[in-house]
């Protein structure tokens, strides 16, 4: 399943730049779930245009359909389904299933202050949530930092989704995102993963890696005529990324020490 993250904030989803990528890998009956970071300046060849190189926020421009056919080009794997959320939805989910529990690797500030996050535990509401996961700056590593943040919350989410009662009311909370997620999950398909859930209420394996590379400048397919800042691929971690989403997809269980990085 390929999440977007749109950075449109108002109550209507329209096409937009993605500044959140990331494969959902998830194999029901091993019951594994790896969640693939792939940064939004990552230089991709962009399906719009014939595969000319492009960041992969861009291809968002062209509809989700093209991000899809990026990541699916760049991982050589087929994506089935995708999920789109904006900034307002975001808030709204994260508030609609009670709030978090995120376990933050580091403290530091968001949103030019106004939130302060502990090293450890941390419990966010959705406006919370939303400034962890768009803090940059506050890290050395910048936009990597933010990328693992991001994957902290989202596997948070779908703690707080597996356990308890709360996944039965999957029809409210999505009523509650109308406008402002977009998905190609059927309402059949998504009753029946929440069934498994609730008939086998399984523990999910939930593991995450992230692809990077290396700071650069050039030309892009949707900018052509400037230099803009890229992200260059690194060969092996886009190579290694592959190999773990194969090994869930045949029924593998990974551990801490297949996505150590």
């Amino acid at each position: 399943v390929y999440l977007s993250g749109s950075d449109t904030r108002s109550k209507m989803l329209t096409t937009s730049r993605s500044d959140v990528n990331i494969l959902l890998v998830v194999n029901p009956k091993s019951k594994q779930v790896l969640l693939l970071n792939t940064p939004r300046d990552y230089y991709v060849a962009n399906p719009a245009g014939g595969g000319a190189l492009d960041k992969l926020t861009h291809c968002g421009i062209y509809g989700i359909g093209c991000s899809v056919g990026a990541l699916a080009n760049l991982y050589s794997v087929p994506v089935n389904y995708y999920a789109q959320i904006n900034f307002t939805g975001f808030e709204t989910l994260v508030d609609a299933i009670g709030g978090i529990t995120v376990e933050s690797e580091y403290a530091f500030n968001g949103n030019k202050g106004t939130y302060h996050f502990v090293q450890g535990e941390n419990r966010l509401n959705g406006a919370e949530a939303l400034s962890f996961v768009r803090e940059r700056k506050s890290f050395a590593s910048g936009d990597r930092q933010r990328g693992q943040n991001q994957m902290l919350v989202i596997s948070a989410i779908i703690k707080k989704l597996s356990a308890g009662t709360i996944i039965m009311h999957h029809a409210q909370i999505l009523d509650s995102l109308q406008g402002m997620f977009i998905t190609n999950l059927s309402g059949s398909d998504i009753s029946d993963l929440v069934k498994m859930q609730l008939s086998d209420g399984a523990d999910w394996n939930v593991k995450s890696f992230a692809v990077t590379g290396g700071d650069g400048s050039n030309y892009t397919y949707s900018m052509p005529r400037f230099r803009a800042y890229v992200m260059y691929q690194d060969t092996a971690l886009v190579n290694r990324a592959t190999t773990l989403v194969q090994r869930v997809l045949n029924g593998e269980t990974l551990t801490k020490s297949d996505v150590k990085q």
